[in-house]
């Protein structure tokens, strides 16, 4: 019995190698019946070509990505809207529209499509290339500009409103996967980043539930502080954890802003949950689950409780990149000694939150070799579907997310066992990611190859 099996692909693809010759690619190979076309971003491993090492496909040289989007907007749809012109300006996609362009062939292979768009922790368009963007930004503690657009922005929520409703109403689509990879201010400063948002929008929201502003901006000025000390070598006088938890207790107000920004994102997923629906109900809305939030950290993963996506989603794609995990985490441990758990080094602390976490894999100094295991992709596929009861889960398997470091290339055999574990979890199907460009053809012949012998394709 054939299962969902989607491929993710960036405009880029087609105009490198023709629309026919990429769809055939990943129906024939890859054995996908959907493809998720990353109709707006502005991530490169979503939207753009490999930049550490092409693959045996597409284009060989950098492209000029900066991001933005990938097809024509309606302009009788942005009139509540402060963002009108927003197309990408890469000279390998002008006049291509990867909706209205890719559509039709899809349709005349029997495949399903569904547009793509993931908000990102971090990589937003500069304000001054996005006419209008510059008042959607968030604020820091400070009252500087951050670089993300703030979820409780009026304008931000309108802007995105319009583009789905854009792809709902006039294209011929089956749903739309909505990706969350954001974080509130505390996972954002702990990270060295500015903690934000203290616009005036958020600050409205705080006065309404009784949170003092005033004292939850001190709270994250004394937070981002200490964690400045810390990265700069500065041992606490009583730890690095103590330290921390120290400020949690005199500033309670830290977590309740933290919780605050929270709940917006949870709100602003359901909306657009919400209006793809009142559009048509026939249209599903998938949701792409973070591989920070549902493995890697443990803030994240107690803030999103994935049970909590049964209301806001028809089916979800949990990110488990086996591959990449091992360098990722590590990296994520060791960022983390030079902050609140700097009473631990690395090895200490990476056993700590493997308990911690539920998680059990590589030692500290084979981890970025080794990845992740195909048992934790079976484990975490697993926790998602007993988590969300009768919303299908279709994993999000690495096919080709590039390799940075000392991240290990995948390989066809860790393909094919990440699939097998995905279904051994009791995944309804996969997507095939990150994104096409990056996907050396043997591994998605692999993937093709594998769904097959199993009967999912």
């Amino acid at each position: 019995m054939s299962s969902f099996v989607g491929m993710q692909i960036g405009a880029v693809s087609f105009t490198d190698e023709g629309v026919a010759e990429v769809l055939d690619s990943v129906q024939e190979r890859g054995a996908a019946n959907a493809i998720l076309l990353s109709a707006m971003s502005w991530l490169r491993g979503t939207a753009g070509r490999a930049h550490t090492g092409f693959p045996d496909h597409g284009g060989q040289e950098p492209d000029e990505f900066e991001g933005g989007g990938y097809f024509r907007p309606d302009p009788r749809l942005y009139g509540d809207s402060p963002i009108r012109e927003f197309q990408a300006p890469e000279k390998e996609v002008q006049g291509f529209d990867i909706l209205a362009d890719v559509i039709p062939e899809a349709r005349r292979r029997g495949l399903k499509v569904y547009p793509y768009y993931c908000e990102r922790y971090r990589t937003f368009p500069h304000p001054v290339s996005v006419p209008g963007f510059a008042g959607l930004i968030e604020i820091d503690h400070t009252g500087r500009k951050a670089s993300r657009p703030c979820l409780n922005n009026p304008g931000y929520r309108a802007f995105m409103q319009a583009v789905v409703e854009d792809w709902c109403k006039n294209h011929d689509i089956d749903g739309v996967l909505w990706g969350i990879e954001r974080r509130g201010p505390l996972g954002n400063t702990l990270d060295a980043d500015q903690p934000s948002c203290f616009c005036r929008h958020c600050e409205e929201i705080g006065h309404r539930e009784g949170i003092d502003v005033r004292r939850a901006r001190e709270g994250y000025r004394e937070l981002a502080n200490f964690v400045a000390g810390t990265k700069a070598g500065v041992r606490p006088r009583d730890g690095y954890f103590v330290g921390f938890m120290r400020l949690l207790f005199r500033f309670p107000e830290i977590l309740a802003w933290d919780s605050l920004w929270t709940r917006s994102h949870k709100t602003f997923a359901r909306e657009i949950y919400g209006l793809v629906k009142w559009i048509d109900p026939n249209l599903e809305v998938g949701m792409h689950l973070w591989q920070y939030i549902n493995t890697y950290d443990p803030f994240l993963k107690a803030q999103y409780d994935l049970s909590e996506l049964s209301d806001c989603a028809d089916w979800i794609k949990p990110v488990v990149y086996q591959t990449p995990a091992g360098s990722r985490f590590k990296r994520y441990v060791e960022r983390h000694t030079s902050s609140i758990w700097g009473d631990f080094e690395a090895p200490e602390l990476l056993r700590f939150l493997y308990r911690v976490l539920n998680l059990d894999e590589a030692e500290y100094d084979k981890l970025a070799e080794a990845g992740f295991s195909a048992d934790y992709i079976r484990d975490e596929t697993r926790r998602t579907v007993e988590a969300c009861p009768g919303v299908p889960v279709y994993s999000g398997v690495n096919v080709g997310v590039e390799a940075y470091d000392d991240e290990r290339p995948i390989r066809p055999g860790d393909v094919r066992a990440a699939i097998e574990a995905s279904y051994a979890g009791g995944a309804s199907g996969v997507v095939l990611s990150r994104n096409y460009s990056e996907t050396w053809l043997e591994n998605l012949s692999a993937a093709g190859d594998t769904l097959r012998e199993l009967g999912k394709a």
